[in-house]
């Protein structure tokens, strides 16, 4: 029996071992996004900051021509959790190539996810007490295409998703065994994901809440007042300590960046294409996040988390039912019930928030991924009921639904790489024509201009831009042979171009389609189609 537990736990390394060799194999296919030179430049203006601030002398300009003061540039809000760091990995290691900087991040940004994802296994295991469902929670995360494709370069939603899930673990560690340790950890890792994203702030006080009804009800190694002074004091400290802009003014910085955090305006130009109409960010429906959630994750993954929903909504208002004044009942009488109470709230307190402010939102859901994770867990609560109370065929049924979703989701992922994040799920494409962006981020744009790079072998490729699009930015992935071959032009200078390329982004705006259009004298000539959904186009010139 010590043997075959051996050898369970042994698969089990082996799937996380075999996820990390993949990620390590990959990593360096992915293109640079827009956000990612914008959020570099955040992690350099905090290290200036403390550079100027101790008098430390060392030229930044090697690695960022121009940094702006932190006190006048428009990314001050922002957490620096991650940017910092990796500002101060380049300076150290002196990672002055732009090729290796941006690959390093990529690296950094996976390795993050991949840690996170050990947690969600440990989270999923400390709830259910199996393992098996464990690793079917982390396969749900893992190979949802959208997810996969972000673990690589977003270097803020998928990093605040790993850190939201590494708190979550800690929290429910504190609330369920009351450790000193567990309530440092806790503390420290909800100050990193509050850092990476203020919206956090709700963690510290959503634990406390619950330690109060379970200081209520059962004896706690902690008084109330004890363990929120410790808990509040660590969170804070640690926030201020890692967030740089808060040193000079820490309370009212704080409360700035709270209040612009709660709806980023649409500082530039920029509309969102959202069922065939192109929209402000500041003022989209209130059922955005739905709609864009069931169209881009798997159906069968949608339908687990629906009916592990509606299961525990139908416990609580069960519980809800029971209590009165004569009793102790609460709305859980044991840990698993109160674990669960805490994963909905975890997940509806910002939701609610974001829809009621109607928060600015820009293009698909990725500000809510760090939900995605806590509907999983409402997903294998479902797996787990059907496994446990209902019919063995029932239970074979859900496992070859699951498998045939897992094997899908692993077809896609290897055809479409490394644009895994253009994934719409079956019901989708019947629709999505015309109606919702695919590769905003341009993802998909070092994939044809490398075939391009291999069909012309020209000294010099002039190719013009015509889309909302940046592909300057994709230039510094290639060596410097390729880099000088490439000559970008940009809209307006169609004509000089003997290529033109465009990802369709815009075009369908009657505001700017002229713009955007593409001459009659340059014919299609490179495409790159993904599951029936034509991601972005290179036109020769006849």
């Amino acid at each position: 029996m010590k043997n075959l537990l051996i050898y369970k736990n042994l698969y089990y390394k082996l799937f996380f071992i075999f996820y990390f060799c993949v990620g390590l194999f990959i990593y360096k296919d992915y293109n640079i996004t827009p956000d990612e030179p914008l959020h570099r430049v955040n992690g350099f203006i905090s290290l200036k900051y403390i550079l100027d601030l101790f008098s430390i002398n060392i030229n930044l300009s090697d690695f960022v021509e121009s940094i702006p003061s932190i006190k006048n540039d428009w990314r001050n809000t922002y957490g620096v959790i991650f940017d910092l760091p990796v500002a101060i990995l380049e300076v150290l290691f002196k990672i002055e190539n732009i090729r290796d900087v941006y690959l390093i991040r990529h690296l950094l940004n996976f390795l993050i996810f991949f840690i996170s994802t050990i947690f969600f296994f440990r989270l999923i295991n400390l709830h259910f007490k199996s393992k098996l469902m464990s690793i079917f929670g982390v396969l749900i995360l893992i190979l949802s295409p959208r997810i996969f494709s972000h673990s690589f370069y977003n270097s803020r939603d998928l990093v605040f998703l790993s850190l939201i899930i590494i708190s979550i673990y800690y929290n429910v560690k504190l609330l369920n065994y009351q450790h000193l340790k567990y309530l440092i950890l806790a503390a420290v890792f909800s100050a990193f994901a509050t850092n990476c994203r203020i919206i956090a702030i709700y963690i510290p006080f959503l634990t406390i809440l619950f330690y109060y009804f379970k200081d209520f009800e059962e004896k706690s190694n902690f008084s109330l007042i004890k363990f929120s002074i410790y808990y509040l004091s660590i969170y804070f400290l640690i926030i201020f300590l890692f967030w740089p802009f808060l040193w000079p003014n820490p309370l009212n910085n704080f409360v700035y960046a709270l209040v612009e955090s709660s709806n980023y305006p649409a500082w530039w130009d920029f509309k969102t294409l959202f069922l065939g109409k192109y929209l402000n960010p500041e003022f989209i429906p209130w059922y955005y996040f739905f709609l864009w959630f069931f169209l881009t994750t798997p159906i069968f993954f949608s339908i687990l988390i629906i009916f592990g929903l509606f299961l525990f909504l139908r416990n609580l208002l069960r519980s809800f039912l029971r209590i009165n004044n004569n009793t102790k009942d609460l709305l859980w009488k044991n840990r698993i019930e109160m674990n669960e109470v805490y994963f909905f709230l975890f997940f509806f307190i910002p939701l609610f928030f974001v829809v009621t402010l109607n928060s600015t939102l820009y293009n698909g859901w990725r500000h809510l991924f760090f939900l995605y994770p806590l509907l999983i867990l409402f997903g294998i609560k479902y797996f787990n009921y059907v496994y446990n109370y209902l019919n063995k065929k029932i239970f074979s049924l859900f496992l070859i639904f699951l498998f045939i979703q897992f094997t899908l989701n692993i077809l896609f992922i290897i055809q479409s790489h490394p644009v895994q994040n253009i994934y719409f799920n079956y019901i989708a494409k019947h629709f999505i024509s015309n109606m919702l962006p695919y590769d905003y981020w341009g993802s998909g744009n070092k994939v044809t201009i490398d075939k391009l790079l291999k069909l012309d072998n020209s000294k010099k490729i002039k190719l013009s831009v015509s889309s909302y699009t940046n592909l300057n930015k994709m230039k510094k992935l290639y060596n410097a042979n390729d880099k000088d071959r490439l000559v970008i032009f940009g809209t307006a200078n169609k004509q000089l171009a003997d290529y033109i390329f465009t990802n369709y982004y815009y075009e369908r705006n009657p505001l700017i389609a002229k713009k955007y259009s593409i001459p009659d004298n340059f014919y299609p000539y490179i495409k790159l189609k993904i599951n029936g959904i034509k991601i972005n186009e290179i036109y020769k010139k006849k």
